[in-house]
């Protein structure tokens, strides 16, 4: 458990969040798709950009660190928890910004609550590269996303706004945040495609916009995962497009990820790349393929965590599993890969705490 210090700024962080809404020692297991995690020494929700930049002004302002996290994906907190203050980013709104005349722009607000490839062998998770299509004919459309909205919950409501784009990212969990933050991918679809720029709180905290170009978007990789910059809210160029069809391919799109494990974090290891894979002689560039079928850890477990039986690159958490059981397992595979078939494997998990300990 971490121990609370009764500073006078921390006392004074609380007291000007608000005694009601900042809680001590939350357990951040309640708030990770893993269900791992000690507890946060401070806990603070932001509904909205205003309360997140408010926490982190106030925050920078009396001298406490601070951790901000969105939906919870993606994930590992350690098991002796978070220092200072953690807030999590949910809910906000999102803009349609229609071009009028005279280069007017109008925008229509929704306030909302809070690398894959075909494999011939393996358990096939991986293929869909048939739902593929290309919406270049349509408008574009500007789509302002605060980071704390659910990403599933944008992509429906833009389906009801006549606006596509996000079929692609159908059943990943986690905020537009945390999407923007890994540049997630959805099959042969990267966030990247589709982002015109970010607003962040930045070191100063000053608000600022970074166009795309500036972001060093790579395969799960932006520069925020360096910068420590605090997303706002990402402009996204979407389509005005065929949304019974966007529809289809988000329901097919989520029936095939549905094995997909719960009470997981997502893939352990990003995918290898087609040049290792063709040297290896290898169907696919999925880990999951190699944790299967090259290194047979089937349903390996340490504690209460257990490769998944149904996606080989998760590790879920069967019950009263701890951060230190994980990285067991998560390191077990790492080392096998390595002296098995002398693969160095690149984490994609983002370890939050101190793991020292």
């Amino acid at each position: 458990m971490v121990e609370f210090r009764s500073l006078s700024n921390i006392d004074s962080l609380i007291k000007t969040l608000g005694d009601k809404e900042v809680k001590i020692n939350e357990p951040l297991s309640l708030h990770t798709t893993l269900k791992i995690g000690g507890p946060a020494e401070l806990f603070f929700e932001a509904k909205n950009s205003g309360e997140l930049i408010k926490a982190v002004r106030l925050a920078r302002s009396f001298g406490v660190p601070f951790t901000v996290i969105g939906g919870g994906s993606n994930i590992l907190v350690s098991d002796g928890g978070i220092k200072g203050l953690t807030i999590q980013n949910s809910g906000g709104e999102l803009k349609i910004r229609e071009k009028k005349f005279f280069g007017f722009h109008r925008d229509k607000v929704i306030p909302i609550e809070s690398r894959w490839e075909v494999a011939d062998q393996g358990t096939k998770k991986y293929d869909f590269t048939d739902l593929d299509y290309d919406e270049s004919r349509f408008p574009e459309v500007e789509v302002v996303i605060d980071a704390g909205v659910n990403l599933q919950a944008a992509m429906y409501n833009l389906f009801e706004q006549g606006v596509t784009g996000l079929q692609w990212y159908a059943r990943i969990p986690g905020t537009m945040g945390g999407a923007v933050f890994n540049n997630i991918h959805g099959g042969s679809h990267t966030l990247a495609e589709l982002i015109k720029e970010v607003t962040v709180l930045d070191k100063h905290s000053g608000v600022t916009k970074i166009p795309a170009k500036e972001m060093r978007l790579g395969y799960d990789k932006s520069r925020f995962q360096e910068t420590g910059e605090i997303i706002l809210a990402v402009t996204l160029r979407l389509k005005k497009g065929d949304v019974q069809k966007a529809r289809e391919v988000a329901e097919e799109w989520r029936k095939r990820k549905s094995s997909q494990p719960f009470n997981s974090a997502g893939c352990v290891f990003k995918n290898i790349s087609k040049r290792d894979a063709e040297i290896m002689g290898y169907p696919t560039t999925s880990t999951g393929y190699i944790v299967e079928h090259i290194l047979n850890m089937n349903g390996f477990k340490v504690g209460g965590a257990m490769i998944s039986t149904d996606h080989h690159n998760f590790i879920v958490n069967t019950g009263g599993a701890t951060a230190k059981d994980y990285l067991a397992v998560r390191d077990e595979i790492a080392k096998r890969a390595k002296e098995t078939i002398g693969l160095e494997l690149e984490n994609e998990i983002i370890l939050l705490g101190d793991f020292d300990v």
